[in-house]
C-alpha cells in the first residue's frame, strides 16, 4: 500500500506558507483601525489645545468687561469732583463725597481684578503657547506613525507576493488529489487544511482522538481526518 507520509509533510510545509499569508493578510487589515485611533489621539490633542484657547479668550473678555466697568467708575469720580464746586446745599455735598468714596472703593477692588486677571492671562498664555507647540510635535509625530503603518502595509503586501511565489513553487511539488481536498478544507478551518497529531489529540482543534486514527495516522497509508475538524492529520 502507499505510503503518503512524503506527500503529507510537503503539504505540511505548504500549510506554513498559507500560515505566513494568512498571519501577514490579519496585519494588513488591522492597519486601517491602526490608523483611526492615531487620528483620534491626534483630534483629542487638538480639542484640549482648543479648550485652552477657550479659557484664554474668556480670560481676555472678561478682562475687558473689567476695563470697561472700571473707565465708568473713573468717569463718575471725575463727574461727582467737578460737580462739588457746584453744589450748593451741606447734605448734598456730603452725599456727593460719599458717592465719589464709593466709587473710589469699587475702582481699588476692580484694580485689583484686573491686576489678578493679567496676571491669569499671562500664565494662561504661556499654557497656550506651550499646548500650540505640542499639538505641532505631536502631528509630526501621529503623521510618521501613521506614514509607519502604511509603510509596513506596502511590505506586508510585497512579502504576500514574494511568499505567494514561493507557495506556487512549492505546490507544484504536492500531490493534486491531496491538495485538492486540503484546499477545500482549509477554506472552512481558517486557513489550516493539516494539522500534527499533538500526544493524543488533534493539533488543529486539540480534541482527543480515537487510539485508531493515531494508528492510522502513523502508518500514512491513506489520508486521516479529525472526527472533530476533519483536518487531514498527521503523526510524525
Amino acid at each position: 500500500m502507499e505510503n503518503l507520509r512524503q506527500d503529507l509533510e510537503l503539504l505540511y510545509e505548504l500549510q506554513e506558507y498559507d500560515i505566513k499569508i494568512e498571519n501577514i493578510r490579519n496585519s494588513i487589515d488591522e492597519a486601517p483601525s491602526l490608523i483611526e485611533n492615531k487620528q483620534k489621539e491626534l483630534e483629542i490633542k487638538r480639542l484640549e489645545t482648543e479648550e485652552k484657547k477657550k479659557n484664554y479668550v474668556n480670560l481676555n473678555s472678561l478682562k475687558k468687561e473689567k476695563d470697561a466697568i472700571l473707565d465708568a467708575k473713573e468717569k463718575t469720580i471725575g463727574k461727582h469732583s467737578l460737580e462739588l464746586n457746584t453744589v450748593k446745599s451741606n447734605d448734598t455735598y456730603k452725599a456727593m463725597l460719599l458717592e465719589i468714596d464709593k466709587a473710589k472703593a469699587d475702582k481699588s477692588v476692580i484694580e485689583d481684578e484686573i491686576l489678578d486677571l493679567m496676571d491669569k492671562i499671562e500664565k494662561e498664555n504661556k499654557i497656550v503657547k506651550d499646548s500650540e507647540t505640542e499639538l505641532k510635535e505631536f502631528e509630526l509625530k501621529i503623521k510618521d506613525e501613521i506614514a509607519g503603518i502604511e509603510s509596513f502595509v506596502k511590505k506586508c503586501s510585497d512579502d504576500i507576493k514574494k511568499i505567494e511565489e514561493e507557495r506556487e513553487l512549492h505546490k507544484s511539488k504536492v500531490n493534486k488529489n491531496i491538495l485538492g481536498q486540503y484546499e477545500r478544507i482549509r477554506e472552512g478551518r481558517n486557513g489550516q487544511g493539516i494539522c500534527i497529531v499533538d500526544g493524543e489529540s488533534c493539533g488543529g482543534c486539540g480534541m482527543v482522538l480515537r487510539p485508531q486514527l493515531i494508528n492510522q495516522a502513523q502508518k500514512c497509508q491513506e489520508l486521516i481526518f479529525c472526527d472533530n475538524c476533519s483536518r487531514i492529520l498527521l503523526k510524525k
